[in-house]
């Protein structure tokens, strides 16, 4: 009797084990996703997938909202551009030194307007364009501290927002105090690539008035980059 014969039937390799048993050459192992389970499988593709989406996104901008930055008008509504005066030169030169490499600030516009005729500027508009990931955080930033030529530290009351139109962002004014003792009303806004400030500089516009005016002014000033 041969070994064959004493082995039991019910031991017989079968399946892979007698394609190896019944062969003199090597037969190969199973590839990698024959022995990997179908839910891993599936998990690996997700995370593949939701990495390329990813990726995508970062490099594209894709689910960004749009980028704007500010244009200046020459005439908005029955204000017009006056030239360059103390305040405006003030205002360029406080804000200036904030446009570094490592500042999210990129560029800086600083402009008076006033009624035609006038003689000067009755607003202040200043307008930067960079990158604000948090749009409150940089209205605390001037509320907490404001560094608007005229404007004095501390004291700052009536702060709330306004409707910011399709815009959107963030819409705030207050009433803040001056060097010389007196107030006025500022407005500013901000979004995710543009900050704007408009000053008062006549001391007798009230926030809510001027939140209208800032309103008129961002949307013929802010454009898409």
């Amino acid at each position: 009797m041969t070994e064959t014969d004493r082995t039991d039937p019910g031991e017989q390799p079968t399946g892979l084990q007698a394609i190896w048993a019944n062969t003199t050459r090597p037969v190969a192992p199973l590839p990698w996703y024959r022995r990997v389970s179908r839910k891993v499988i599936a998990a690996v593709v997700v995370v593949v997938g939701l990495f390329t989406a990813l990726t995508v996104a970062a490099v594209t901008g894709a689910g960004a909202p749009p980028a704007h930055r500010i244009a200046l008008a020459d005439r908005i509504g029955d204000q017009v551009r006056m030239p360059d005066d103390k305040w405006v030169t003030a205002a360029r030169s406080d804000f200036r030194p904030g446009l570094t490499a490592l500042s999210p600030y990129r560029q800086l516009e600083v402009v008076g307007y006033g009624t035609g005729g006038s003689g000067g500027s009755t607003l202040l508009f200043v307008g930067l364009t960079g990158s604000f990931p948090d749009a409150r955080m940089e209205l605390d930033k001037y509320f907490g501290h404001p560094t608007a030529p005229g404007v004095s530290g501390g004291n700052v009351t009536d702060r709330q927002d306004y409707p910011t139109g399709s815009l959107g962002g963030v819409l705030q004014c207050a009433t803040v105090p001056t060097d010389t003792g007196s107030r006025t009303a500022i407005c500013v806004w901000a979004d995710g690539t543009t900050v704007g400030f408009v000053d008062d500089l006549t001391g007798a516009v009230r926030p809510q008035d001027l939140a209208e005016r800032a309103l008129e002014i961002r949307t013929a000033v802010e454009v898409e980059a």
